[in-house]
Protein backbone atom coordinates (compact mmCIF):
# COMPACT_ATOMS: atom_id res chain seq x y z
CA UNK A 1 0.00 0.00 0.00
CA UNK A 2 1.39 3.48 -0.54
CA UNK A 3 0.45 6.47 1.16
CA UNK A 4 0.90 10.37 1.19
CA UNK A 5 1.32 11.98 4.24
CA UNK A 6 0.76 15.65 3.88
CA UNK A 7 2.53 17.44 6.91
CA UNK A 8 2.90 21.51 7.78
CA UNK A 9 5.23 20.26 11.63
CA UNK A 10 2.02 20.89 13.23
CA UNK A 11 0.56 18.74 16.22
CA UNK A 12 -2.36 17.95 13.68
CA UNK A 13 -0.12 17.03 11.28
CA UNK A 14 2.08 14.58 13.93
CA UNK A 15 -1.07 12.74 14.42
CA UNK A 16 -1.49 12.17 10.95
CA UNK A 17 1.22 10.64 10.85
CA UNK A 18 0.75 9.03 13.99
CA UNK A 19 -1.73 7.04 12.62
CA UNK A 20 0.14 6.41 9.08
CA UNK A 21 2.55 4.58 11.55
CA UNK A 22 -0.58 2.34 13.50
CA UNK A 23 -1.80 1.68 9.76
CA UNK A 24 1.68 0.24 8.89
CA UNK A 25 1.55 -2.06 12.06
CA UNK A 26 -0.18 -4.56 10.24
CA UNK A 27 0.17 -4.03 6.51
CA UNK A 28 3.07 -2.99 4.56
CA UNK A 29 3.40 0.43 3.75
CA UNK A 30 5.26 2.85 1.38
CA UNK A 31 5.10 6.60 2.43
CA UNK A 32 5.60 9.83 0.54
CA UNK A 33 5.85 12.85 3.01
CA UNK A 34 4.87 16.20 1.30
CA UNK A 35 5.19 19.40 2.85
CA UNK A 36 3.77 22.69 0.98
CA UNK A 37 5.53 25.82 1.19
CA UNK A 38 5.01 29.21 -0.45
CA UNK A 39 5.63 30.30 -3.91
CA UNK A 40 7.92 33.01 -4.49
CA UNK A 41 7.77 32.71 -7.96
CA UNK A 42 3.93 34.52 -8.12
CA UNK A 43 5.46 37.21 -6.34
CA UNK A 44 8.36 38.98 -8.49
CA UNK A 45 7.60 42.57 -7.00
CA UNK A 46 8.58 41.56 -3.50
CA UNK A 47 11.56 42.24 -2.28
CA UNK A 48 12.26 39.41 -0.41
CA UNK A 49 11.01 37.21 -2.98
CA UNK A 50 14.80 35.95 -3.85
CA UNK A 51 15.65 34.92 -0.64
CA UNK A 52 12.76 32.77 -0.31
CA UNK A 53 13.32 29.31 -1.92
CA UNK A 54 16.79 29.33 0.08
CA UNK A 55 14.98 29.81 3.78
CA UNK A 56 11.56 27.76 2.64
CA UNK A 57 14.59 24.59 2.41
CA UNK A 58 16.20 25.26 5.87
CA UNK A 59 12.01 25.68 7.08
CA UNK A 60 10.64 22.91 5.94
CA UNK A 61 13.81 19.84 6.01
CA UNK A 62 13.38 19.90 9.31
CA UNK A 63 9.59 19.16 9.08
CA UNK A 64 10.42 16.29 6.52
CA UNK A 65 13.06 15.05 8.96
CA UNK A 66 10.63 14.81 11.83
CA UNK A 67 8.23 12.33 9.82
CA UNK A 68 10.47 10.30 8.03
CA UNK A 69 11.73 9.81 12.06
CA UNK A 70 8.46 9.13 13.22
CA UNK A 71 7.60 7.16 10.12
CA UNK A 72 11.17 5.13 8.96
CA UNK A 73 10.59 2.82 11.91
CA UNK A 74 7.49 1.40 11.27
CA UNK A 75 7.25 1.75 6.90
CA UNK A 76 8.52 -0.31 4.25
CA UNK A 77 10.23 3.51 2.94
CA UNK A 78 9.80 6.87 3.43
CA UNK A 79 10.41 9.29 0.62
CA UNK A 80 10.05 13.27 1.58
CA UNK A 81 9.08 15.85 -1.14
CA UNK A 82 9.34 19.77 -0.67
CA UNK A 83 6.41 21.22 -2.97
CA UNK A 84 5.44 24.87 -3.74
CA UNK A 85 2.11 26.83 -4.48
CA UNK A 86 -0.74 26.14 -2.81
CA UNK A 87 -1.33 23.52 -0.45
CA UNK A 88 -4.51 21.89 -1.80
CA UNK A 89 -3.36 21.51 -5.47
CA UNK A 90 0.12 20.13 -4.73
CA UNK A 91 -1.22 17.61 -2.39
CA UNK A 92 -3.93 16.37 -4.94
CA UNK A 93 -0.84 16.41 -7.72
CA UNK A 94 1.89 14.86 -5.77
CA UNK A 95 -0.90 11.82 -5.05
CA UNK A 96 -1.83 11.30 -8.36
CA UNK A 97 2.12 11.95 -9.44
CA UNK A 98 3.07 9.41 -7.12
CA UNK A 99 -0.29 6.48 -7.55
CA UNK A 100 -0.81 6.42 -3.95
CA UNK A 101 -3.74 4.76 -2.47
CA UNK A 102 -4.26 7.05 0.09
CA UNK A 103 -3.57 10.68 1.51
CA UNK A 104 -3.76 10.95 5.26
CA UNK A 105 -3.55 14.87 6.45
CA UNK A 106 -4.49 16.46 10.16
CA UNK A 107 -7.15 18.80 10.79
CA UNK A 108 -6.37 21.18 13.41
CA UNK A 109 -10.01 22.01 14.48
CA UNK A 110 -11.05 20.59 17.39
CA UNK A 111 -14.28 22.26 19.12
CA UNK A 112 -17.69 21.75 17.10
CA UNK A 113 -17.91 25.02 15.68
CA UNK A 114 -14.64 24.05 14.19
CA UNK A 115 -15.82 21.02 13.00
CA UNK A 116 -18.20 22.34 11.17
CA UNK A 117 -15.51 25.28 9.83
CA UNK A 118 -13.05 22.62 8.60
CA UNK A 119 -10.13 23.60 7.22
CA UNK A 120 -9.73 25.10 3.48
CA UNK A 121 -6.65 22.38 2.51
CA UNK A 122 -8.37 19.17 4.35
CA UNK A 123 -12.17 20.14 3.01
CA UNK A 124 -10.63 20.50 -0.62
CA UNK A 125 -7.86 17.49 -0.36
CA UNK A 126 -11.31 15.13 0.64
CA UNK A 127 -13.58 16.44 -2.09
CA UNK A 128 -11.35 16.62 -5.07
CA UNK A 129 -9.22 13.71 -4.59
CA UNK A 130 -9.50 10.63 -6.45
CA UNK A 131 -8.23 8.01 -4.26
CA UNK A 132 -9.04 7.46 -0.62
CA UNK A 133 -9.03 10.53 2.14
CA UNK A 134 -8.25 10.28 5.56
CA UNK A 135 -8.30 13.54 7.51
CA UNK A 136 -7.56 12.77 11.36
CA UNK A 137 -8.95 14.54 14.05
CA UNK A 138 -7.40 14.92 17.85
CA UNK A 139 -7.74 11.99 20.06
CA UNK A 140 -6.03 11.68 23.43
CA UNK A 141 -4.19 8.83 22.93
CA UNK A 142 -2.80 9.49 19.40
CA UNK A 143 -0.21 6.85 19.94
CA UNK A 144 -2.54 3.63 20.42
CA UNK A 145 -4.36 1.97 17.49
CA UNK A 146 -7.40 2.75 16.59
CA UNK A 147 -10.28 0.55 18.86
CA UNK A 148 -13.36 2.03 17.50
CA UNK A 149 -14.76 2.22 14.19
CA UNK A 150 -18.03 3.10 12.84
CA UNK A 151 -18.73 2.53 9.26
CA UNK A 152 -21.72 3.78 7.38
CA UNK A 153 -23.10 1.34 5.07
CA UNK A 154 -26.37 2.02 2.64
CA UNK A 155 -25.86 -1.31 0.34
CA UNK A 156 -24.10 0.92 -2.65
CA UNK A 157 -20.93 -0.59 -4.38
CA UNK A 158 -19.19 2.41 -2.62
CA UNK A 159 -20.27 1.31 0.76
CA UNK A 160 -19.03 -2.05 0.56
CA UNK A 161 -15.78 -1.34 -0.65
CA UNK A 162 -15.15 0.83 1.69
CA UNK A 163 -15.96 -1.79 3.85
CA UNK A 164 -13.18 -4.05 1.87
CA UNK A 165 -10.97 -1.54 2.23
CA UNK A 166 -10.72 -1.49 5.67
CA UNK A 167 -10.09 -4.88 6.38
CA UNK A 168 -7.59 -4.52 3.26
CA UNK A 169 -5.53 -2.47 5.71
CA UNK A 170 -5.29 -4.99 8.45
CA UNK A 171 -6.11 -3.49 11.77
CA UNK A 172 -6.08 -5.22 14.37
CA UNK A 173 -9.21 -7.84 14.85
CA UNK A 174 -9.97 -6.63 18.61
CA UNK A 175 -11.46 -3.65 17.17
CA UNK A 176 -15.10 -3.04 17.92
CA UNK A 177 -16.92 -1.75 14.61
CA UNK A 178 -20.36 -0.81 14.34
CA UNK A 179 -22.07 -0.98 11.04
CA UNK A 180 -24.73 1.88 10.48
CA UNK A 181 -27.51 1.52 7.76
CA UNK A 182 -30.31 4.19 8.07
CA UNK A 183 -33.77 4.02 6.56
CA UNK A 184 -34.83 7.42 5.69
CA UNK A 185 -38.06 8.60 7.53
CA UNK A 186 -40.89 9.69 4.67
CA UNK A 187 -42.63 13.19 5.40
CA UNK A 188 -44.85 15.12 3.58
CA UNK A 189 -44.07 18.47 2.89
CA UNK A 190 -46.89 21.07 2.70
CA UNK A 191 -45.20 24.35 1.50
CA UNK A 192 -43.11 27.20 2.62
CA UNK A 193 -40.89 24.31 4.11
CA UNK A 194 -42.96 23.23 6.82
CA UNK A 195 -43.19 19.35 7.02
CA UNK A 196 -46.01 17.46 8.37
CA UNK A 197 -46.28 14.29 10.66
CA UNK A 198 -43.85 11.78 9.48
CA UNK A 199 -45.47 9.14 7.33
CA UNK A 200 -45.20 5.86 9.12
CA UNK A 201 -41.70 3.69 7.35
CA UNK A 202 -42.87 0.22 6.17
CA UNK A 203 -41.84 -2.18 8.45
CA UNK A 204 -40.82 -4.87 6.02
CA UNK A 205 -38.30 -2.23 4.52
CA UNK A 206 -36.30 -1.93 7.88
CA UNK A 207 -36.26 -5.43 7.84
CA UNK A 208 -34.47 -5.36 3.90
CA UNK A 209 -32.26 -2.90 4.98
CA UNK A 210 -31.82 -4.60 8.65
CA UNK A 211 -30.75 -7.88 6.77
CA UNK A 212 -28.60 -6.11 3.89
CA UNK A 213 -26.05 -4.99 6.87
CA UNK A 214 -26.20 -7.91 9.09
CA UNK A 215 -24.90 -10.19 6.07
CA UNK A 216 -22.06 -7.46 5.62
CA UNK A 217 -21.69 -7.77 9.33
CA UNK A 218 -21.01 -11.57 9.13
CA UNK A 219 -18.24 -10.68 6.43
CA UNK A 220 -16.70 -8.24 8.91
CA UNK A 221 -16.92 -10.25 11.85
CA UNK A 222 -14.29 -12.52 10.34
CA UNK A 223 -11.42 -10.45 10.41
CA UNK A 224 -13.69 -7.98 13.48
CA UNK A 225 -15.07 -10.52 15.52
CA UNK A 226 -16.74 -7.74 17.68
CA UNK A 227 -18.99 -6.33 15.22
CA UNK A 228 -22.46 -5.07 15.47
CA UNK A 229 -24.99 -3.80 12.91
CA UNK A 230 -27.74 -1.53 13.41
CA UNK A 231 -30.27 0.03 11.33
CA UNK A 232 -31.90 3.44 12.27
CA UNK A 233 -34.82 5.58 11.38
CA UNK A 234 -34.17 8.80 10.58
CA UNK A 235 -34.86 11.72 7.98
CA UNK A 236 -30.57 12.41 8.04
CA UNK A 237 -27.90 9.68 7.07
CA UNK A 238 -25.37 11.77 8.04
CA UNK A 239 -26.64 12.92 11.18
CA UNK A 240 -27.46 9.50 12.50
CA UNK A 241 -23.76 8.34 11.55
CA UNK A 242 -22.64 10.95 13.47
CA UNK A 243 -24.79 10.12 16.52
CA UNK A 244 -23.74 6.69 16.51
CA UNK A 245 -19.54 7.70 16.82
CA UNK A 246 -20.64 10.29 19.28
CA UNK A 247 -22.67 7.28 21.64
CA UNK A 248 -19.99 4.37 21.00
CA UNK A 249 -16.64 7.10 21.36
CA UNK A 250 -15.19 6.27 17.86
CA UNK A 251 -12.02 6.70 16.93
CA UNK A 252 -12.67 6.68 13.31
CA UNK A 253 -15.41 7.09 11.01
CA UNK A 254 -15.64 5.35 7.44
CA UNK A 255 -17.93 6.72 4.85
CA UNK A 256 -17.72 5.68 0.57
CA UNK A 257 -18.33 8.13 -1.60
CA UNK A 258 -20.05 7.37 -4.63
CA UNK A 259 -19.14 9.65 -7.23
CA UNK A 260 -18.33 8.10 -10.32
CA UNK A 261 -19.12 10.93 -12.95
CA UNK A 262 -16.25 13.78 -13.55
CA UNK A 263 -18.45 16.09 -12.36
CA UNK A 264 -19.57 13.66 -8.90
CA UNK A 265 -15.78 13.32 -8.30
CA UNK A 266 -16.00 17.09 -7.20
CA UNK A 267 -18.80 17.38 -5.69
CA UNK A 268 -17.89 15.57 -2.60
CA UNK A 269 -21.47 13.69 -1.56
CA UNK A 270 -23.56 15.27 0.72
CA UNK A 271 -23.67 12.20 3.65
CA UNK A 272 -19.71 12.43 3.00
CA UNK A 273 -19.17 15.61 3.36
CA UNK A 274 -21.70 16.26 6.06
CA UNK A 275 -19.74 13.14 8.29
CA UNK A 276 -16.40 15.08 7.73
CA UNK A 277 -17.41 18.08 8.94
CA UNK A 278 -19.51 17.26 11.55
CA UNK A 279 -17.60 14.15 12.71
CA UNK A 280 -16.28 14.06 16.52
CA UNK A 281 -13.62 12.00 15.18
CA UNK A 282 -10.98 10.74 12.74
CA UNK A 283 -13.25 10.04 8.87
CA UNK A 284 -12.11 7.86 6.33
CA UNK A 285 -13.59 8.94 2.43
CA UNK A 286 -13.17 5.85 0.96
CA UNK A 287 -12.47 5.82 -2.83
CA UNK A 288 -12.00 2.27 -3.09
CA UNK A 289 -14.88 1.73 -5.54
CA UNK A 290 -13.16 3.73 -8.08
CA UNK A 291 -10.59 1.18 -8.60
CA UNK A 292 -12.51 -2.11 -7.90
CA UNK A 293 -14.15 -4.33 -10.59
CA UNK A 294 -17.76 -2.95 -11.17
CA UNK A 295 -20.25 -3.39 -14.37
CA UNK A 296 -21.38 0.20 -15.72
CA UNK A 297 -24.94 -0.67 -14.71
CA UNK A 298 -23.72 -1.20 -11.04
CA UNK A 299 -21.86 1.74 -11.31
CA UNK A 300 -25.00 3.66 -12.66
CA UNK A 301 -26.86 2.22 -9.52
CA UNK A 302 -24.09 3.13 -6.92
CA UNK A 303 -23.81 6.71 -7.84
CA UNK A 304 -28.05 6.95 -7.50
CA UNK A 305 -27.72 6.20 -3.92
CA UNK A 306 -25.71 8.50 -3.09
Amino acid sequence: MKILLATDGSSASTEAAKFVVNLAKNSPVDVVVLTVSFDPEHYPMHPWSGHWTEHAQDRTQPILDRAKSLLSESCQSVSLVHGSGSAAPCILDQAKKSEVDLIVLGAKGHTALHRVLLGSVSDSVASNAECSVVVVRHRPKADDPVKRIVVGFDQSIASREAVFELMQWNLANDCRVDLVSVALQPYVFVGEGYAGPPITIDPELVERIDEAAERIASQVADHFPDTHAQTRVSDHIGDSIVNVAEETNAELIVVGDTGHSLLSRFLLGSTSKYVLRHAPCSVWISRHHWNADATPKEATNAAATG
